[in-house]
């Protein structure tokens, strides 16, 4: 794209997706919010064609959470998962999962960022989600071998972890915005 050019929402969709491999060059600004801009409205049709084809599922949770058992636990966890796993919004978000890893590496590069920041931004998602799902399992298994004060230590180290959890989430996502709201880098003198 040329300096004369103005980066139109359709230019940075077509680039995204023609460089949706390439991890090399740099995005500007516009290219990246347009490309961010074109995930969310996908997402968002996506999760209304979720919402208009798919059931909702009928979650049973007891009215006295003291109650709970493990099972109980794993059946909301497995429903979950299953609901999650086969929508079309999962399919939009893992197909357009590495062009917006690219688009970032791009655009972190421009603003003068380290890549394993766009890296680091983008896994933490995913790992946290595998681990909150583990934790969730191992705190069900927990219910059913009965809460004591043998494993009450257990039960708050898997609730200060799904806490740093959280917090790291949300502190990717500040770096994210951060990074991303730069301007390019200049190798010029100022």
């Amino acid at each position: 794209m040329s300096d004369n050019t103005r980066l139109t929402f359709v230019d940075a969709v077509v680039e995204g997706l023609r460089n949706w491999r390439s991890t090399l060059g740099t995005a500007t600004r516009p290219e990246f919010w347009y490309w961010f801009l074109f995930t969310v409205l996908a997402s968002i049709v996506a999760s209304t064609i979720d919402s208009v084809f798919l059931s909702p599922s009928a979650l049973v949770i007891p009215d006295n959470l003291d109650a709970f058992t493990g099972n109980q636990i794993r059946e909301i966890l497995d429903v979950t998962l299953s609901e999650s796993i086969w929508t079309v919004s999962t399919l939009v978000t893992v197909s357009l999962f590495i062009p917006t890893l690219t688009v970032t590496i791009r655009r972190f590069r421009e603003a003068g960022s380290a890549v394993a920041f766009a890296w680091a931004v983008h896994l933490i998602g995913p790992i946290s989600t595998y681990v909150l799902f583990s934790l969730g399992y191992t705190t069900a298994d927990m219910v059913d071998a009965g809460i004591s004060d043998a494993n009450a230590g257990s039960v708050l180290a898997i609730a200060l972890a799904m806490l740093g959890l959280v917090v790291a989430n949300i502190a990717a996502l500040i770096m994210w915005i951060v990074v991303a709201a730069r301007p390019a880098k200049t190798t010029e003198p100022r």
